[in-house]
This record gives structure tokens, C-alpha cells and sequence, in this order.
């Protein structure tokens, strides 16, 4: 086995271990519950990408894993190369449409997050070196001095935030929790291990969020479905429930949390406000969620079971585009979203999807009658959850249309 399968063999462990944290590479649940060799489900690909075609929408790239939205019309996005163990990072002018890459660099990246103010992006790999298991590491770049930085970490999965306002990337060290610039590189120590030790899951990353303005630390430990999460900052800590994972849990405001809850067949996506010490369910079930939340548009972005929703937080409103795609991000002025499908990165205007709802519409009734003709063909089912997926599908594509 190459080095190359062999990591990707401990990603799957890891992924089996640490489900949250793999919260990217384009997860198609299709591929999970339908079977490849199957003619009717292989006209479902097709489809959705007819239905960004309906809506105008642009075509970035093609094999591509993850991406975000910088700052203006710039965004990054990276794609693996074929058969050169190596990742590229490129970066894309919305408005100009011009490509330019950046640097290389190697492993197989599990997590990629840009800093607030879009002068750097902070990765997660596992890399193969000279020992036989994979090391994790944090791989920090600068678009600004063009620098890279890699440190080794106990894990090749997501174990650190990026803070609202700052040009900085929050993370575990040997002392406690410390914030580090990279731009300056001065380094400091926000929370001591002292203080939270008590409360760390044995075997499990920890994770800590600053709220915006900093007035509480949301602190989280754990993986695999077990984490225990505590407030900091106030008289004193207190515990919050139901928070099923670090990688998709995000800071709406001072006082507003949002997380994926429940278990896996049935996530939810919830709203927390800390002075209540309360949850709101804003989606009660979905076999994934892929929260992301762009703060410069206050908008968050879940997967209803593949669909993508976009939550307004200034109106309490959510959008259901009609689209499917991981990987959601959104534009500074919150005009349009940047997603991943089968490997293609789009750019969504969000005033186009109501402006070709029509032709949209068209789009959704034929995914629907091809999930229909699934429910029928058992014999093109994959495992014995299929059925019940196809129903959802129906189910969410009939709600489309109806309207």
C-alpha cells in the first residue's frame, strides 16, 4: 500500500472515530444509499447540476474539495491533484473571473478555515512522513506575505477556531488555550488549562470559541459523538447540552450560539442563547448539516438533507434555494454564496434563484420523478436505509414544488 492509501485508510478509521470533524470534501449521500451501477440514480447528478444551470449560476472549477469566500470578490478553493499527493490552493476574483494559484502543498487535508479578515487560511492535514501512521499537523498560509507555516498536532482533524475580529487562529497548547497571529507572530495565552482541565474528554481535541467582543469562551471536548461543552466568562461556567460537534458549532452574536444536535440519521440544527441557557430548533432533522456561518452577511448556512438553507440572523429567516452542495459560503455583502457539487465549485447569485424560479421548478420536478422511480426499483437500492432516504428526498423535492 502506498503512502498516499495508507493515509487515506486512517482518514476512514478517523472518520469512524471523529465523524464531526470531517466536515468538508463534498459528502454526496446519494453515493451512500444509492447503488453506483444503478442507470436511474445515475440521472441525478445531472439534474442538480441543471438546476444551477436554471439559476445562471457560474462554474468556478472542477475537483475541488473545499473553499471559502475571502474578502471583496475574492475567494480561495483547493483541489487535490491526480496522482501527485499534493493539494493546490488557488485563488478566484468573482467579479474579474481570473484564476490565480497560489502554492502546493502536500497530504490529505481534512479541514480548512479562512481568517476573519481573509489574510490567511488555517488547514488540517494528516501527512505521511517517515512513521508508519500518518502525523496530523495545522498548516497555516498567508496570502499576505505568501509564507507557510506547519506545526505538528495530536490530530489531523479540525482542533482549532478562528476568532471574530482578528487576524488570529485560537488552539490547544501544553499551557492552556493561546491565540496566535501569524502575521506578527506574537502569541498569547487566553484561558489556562487550569481553568477547564476538569472538564476535558479523555482522548478527544478541545476546542475553544471567543464570542464576539469576547465576553465568554464556549469551550468544547471530545469526538465521536461524546463531547462535554461549558460557557466561560460569566460569574460562573455552565454547561451546554447537545452540541454533537466542534467543527459545526459557531458564534451568531455575543449571546447566540449555533450547533448541530441529535444523532446521526437525525441532526438538527439549534440556536442557543446563552442568557436563557435555552435551545431553538431551527431544523428539527437532516441526515447532515454542513453549518457554516459567513459573518460579514450574519448568515447561516445548513444542509437539509443535501439542500441548502441560508438563515438569515438580521430577519430570522431561512431560505431554501432548491440547490444541493457542501461547502457553503457566502459574499461579504451577502449578494451571492459559493457551494461544492460532485466536485464542481458554482457562484450563486441569491437574487437569481427567485428570478429563474421557473425554469428552477423545472429542475426540481424531474429530480423528483427520478426518486420516485427509485422508491419503485428496489433492486437499486444500496443498503437497507435507502428507502427511507429516497422518501426523504421525495419528500423535501414535493415540498419544493409546492411551494
Amino acid at each position: 500500500m502506498n503512502k498516499r492509501r495508507l493515509t487515506r485508510a486512517y482518514i476512514l478509521i478517523g472518520a469512524a472515530l471523529l465523524p464531526a470533524a470531517l466536515f468538508a470534501r463534498d459528502i454526496n449521500l446519494d453515493d451512500i444509499y444509492l447503488r453506483k451501477d444503478s442507470p436511474t440514480a445515475r440521472r441525478l447528478p445531472v439534474q442538480k447540476l441543471d438546476a444551477y444551470q436554471s439559476v445562471r449560476a457560474h462554474l468556478v472549477d472542477r475537483g475541488v474539495i473545499f473553499a471559502g469566500w475571502l474578502v471583496g470578490p475574492e475567494l480561495f478553493y483547493i483541489q487535490e491533484a491526480p496522482g501527485l499527493s499534493t493539494n493546490i490552493i488557488s485563488t478566484y476574483n468573482a467579479d474579474k473571473q481570473r484564476r490565480t494559484e497560489i502554492t502546493r502543498i502536500p497530504g490529505v487535508i481534512t479541514a480548512v478555515r479562512p481568517s476573519s479578515d481573509g489574510g490567511f487560511i488555517a488547514i488540517k492535514r494528516l501527512i505521511q512522513r517517515d512513521e508508519i501512521v500518518p502525523g496530523g499537523e495545522t498548516v497555516i498560509y498567508s496570502f499576505r506575505t505568501g509564507k507557510t507555516l506547519a506545526f505538528a498536532t495530536p490530530t489531523g482533524f479540525l482542533d482549532f477556531d478562528i476568532p471574530e475580529g482578528a487576524a488570529s487562529i485560537v488552539y490547544e497548547a501544553s499551557e492552556g488555550m493561546v491565540e496566535y497571529h501569524p502575521d506578527t507572530g506574537r502569541r498569547r495565552l487566553v484561558m489556562e488549562k487550569r481553568k477547564y482541565a476538569s472538564y476535558v474528554v479523555r482522548g478527544g481535541a478541545t476546542v475553544a470559541l471567543l464570542s464576539p467582543g469576547r465576553g465568554h469562551t464556549l469551550l468544547i471536548s471530545g469526538g465521536g459523538g461524546n463531547y462535554s461543552a461549558r460557557i466561560f466568562g460569566g460569574p460562573a461556567s455552565f454547561a451546554v447540552s447537545g452540541i454533537g460537534s466542534a467543527a459545526e458549532t459557531y458564534w451568531l452574536d455575543a449571546h447566540t450560539l449555533a450547533f448541530r444536535g441529535g444523532a446521526p440519521g437525525s441532526y438538527s440544527v439549534q440556536l442557543y442563547d446563552i442568557r436563557k441557557r435555552s435551545s431553538a430548533t431551527l431544523l428539527p432533522s437532516s441526515l447532515n448539516t454542513a453549518i457554516t456561518y459567513s459573518r460579514h452577511s450574519s448568515t447561516l448556512s445548513f444542509l437539509s438533507d443535501q439542500l441548502i438553507c441560508l438563515y438569515d440572523l438580521h430577519s430570522a429567516r431561512t431560505l431554501m434555494t432548491g440547490l444541493e452542495g457542501e461547502e457553503v459560503s457566502l459574499s461579504p455583502n451577502g449578494g451571492r454564496f459559493i457551494s461544492i457539487l460532485n466536485g464542481r465549485l458554482f457562484i450563486v447569485n441569491i437574487l437569481g434563484i427567485g428570478r429563474n424560479e421557473l425554469l428552477l421548478r423545472r429542475s426540481w420536478s424531474k429530480i423528483l420523478a427520478t426518486y420516485r422511480e427509485l422508491e419503485r426499483e428496489r433492486s437499486h437500492w444500496e443498503n437497507e436505509y435507502s428507502l427511507d432516504y429516497i422518501r426523504r428526498k421525495i419528500r423535501l423535492y414535493s415540498s419544493l414544488i409546492d411551494g
